[in-house]
């Protein structure tokens, strides 16, 4: 590494300006990579809480999971003994001058609420706390859903559906603020049952399987997945075009180690070992920065930080660089010390 070293030390600018390129790339990532988890937990975390048993299975009444399409009645839920009804709907929720957008989602009466200790009420309603908040309204007072008066019940932990926080009813009380078609009691059931079979026409799947019938998070998510990739694929071509000028332009002073005695591998690890350090510090710099902004923007907008957040991102733009690196180095092994001794004369 000495010869690395002191190439970096000569030319502090263009590594400076590699790291930065480097460290900007795992910035973008860092925060895309947060903001994609974010989005994706506003959109399906109480999905997630109600499937969270590994046997957990929906099932839907229509050949793909969807969540507008798909609705039971008593009768048909009854070829499903020991599954729940699950009604899902997307409304809005009033109390004196203030309007809030929610989800609001059915069980059968005395159900536990997921995360909190709360139960299903008869005729009441159970708020997350980002409603009770945003609307000001308290345990014991009454609001309209859907057009139907509701006594709040509890205030319980927050979760999302479709990007709105979540209320609970019974789900008597949900088909009728969801005005829901006559006998309906749910949108989907929710079933215990790993070995769960299907009914002609309808779907079973796993919670995981469940979230593509929320349209708007397969589109969603796949928007930002797109931009990730993207964004991995630049830092690899950024990282080849640096190393490539870089090693064209060393590519006398290798002919003159070669004629010194230095052997090829020793300079293409040299030159590996430094592009490892490069982009190690432009990683690890970008992670920092990023998990810093990270915890800033958990404070205003639907951000997931957590430590994969941050690996994956580093690890992935450091791996991604060092293929980028092998590629780019590779001319090392054809520096010819003849070119330095007279050998082309």
């Amino acid at each position: 590494m000495f010869l690395a070293l002191k190439d970096i030390q000569h030319a502090r600018g263009r590594f400076g300006l590699m790291v930065a390129a480097t460290g900007l790339i795992t910035l973008l990532l860092v925060m895309l990579t947060g903001l994609t988890g974010g989005l994706g937990k506003q959109n399906t975390s109480a999905l997630e809480a109600l499937g969270a048993a590994d046997d957990a299975r929906f099932v839907f009444s229509s050949d793909e999971p969807s969540f507008t399409d798909s609705s039971f009645t008593e009768e048909a839920a009854s070829h499903y003994p020991g599954a729940q009804p699950l009604g899902t709907a997307q409304t809005k929720l009033e109390y004196k001058d203030t309007a809030l957008g929610i989800g609001l989602l059915g069980l059968p009466e005395g159900t536990n609420v997921p995360e909190g200790s709360a139960a299903v009420p008869a005729d009441g309603l159970v708020i997350s706390q980002q409603i009770a908040d945003e609307v000001g309204v308290a345990t014991g007072e009454w609001v309209s859903v859907g057009g139907v008066d509701m006594q709040i019940a509890a205030v319980t932990s927050d979760l999302h559906y479709s990007h709105s926080p979540v209320a609970w009813a019974s789900s008597e009380t949900w088909a009728k603020a969801a005005h829901a078609g006559q006998d309906v009691v749910g949108t989907v059931l929710l079933a215990h049952d790993a070995d769960l079979e299907a009914q002609a026409g309808h779907t079973v799947t796993d919670t995981k399987g469940s979230l593509k019938g929320l349209a708007a998070y397969q589109s969603e998510r796949s928007s930002l997945m797109i931009m990730q990739g993207f964004l991995y694929a630049i830092s690899a071509l950024v990282t080849i075009a640096f190393l490539s000028v870089w090693t064209v332009q060393r590519k006398r002073d290798m002919a003159v180690l070669r004629a010194l005695g230095a052997t090829s591998g020793y300079l293409f690890k040299d030159s590996l070992g430094q592009a490892a350090l490069v982009l190690a510090v432009g990683a690890i710099a970008g992670a920092v920065l990023g998990y810093g902004l990270g915890m800033l923007a958990q404070q205003g907008v639907p951000f997931n930080l957590t430590a994969a957040t941050i690996l994956i991102p580093t690890v992935g733009i450091w791996l991604l660089g060092m293929l980028g690196a092998l590629l780019a180095v590779r001319q090392v092994k054809s520096a010819d010390p003849m070119t330095v001794l007279g050998g082309t004369a």
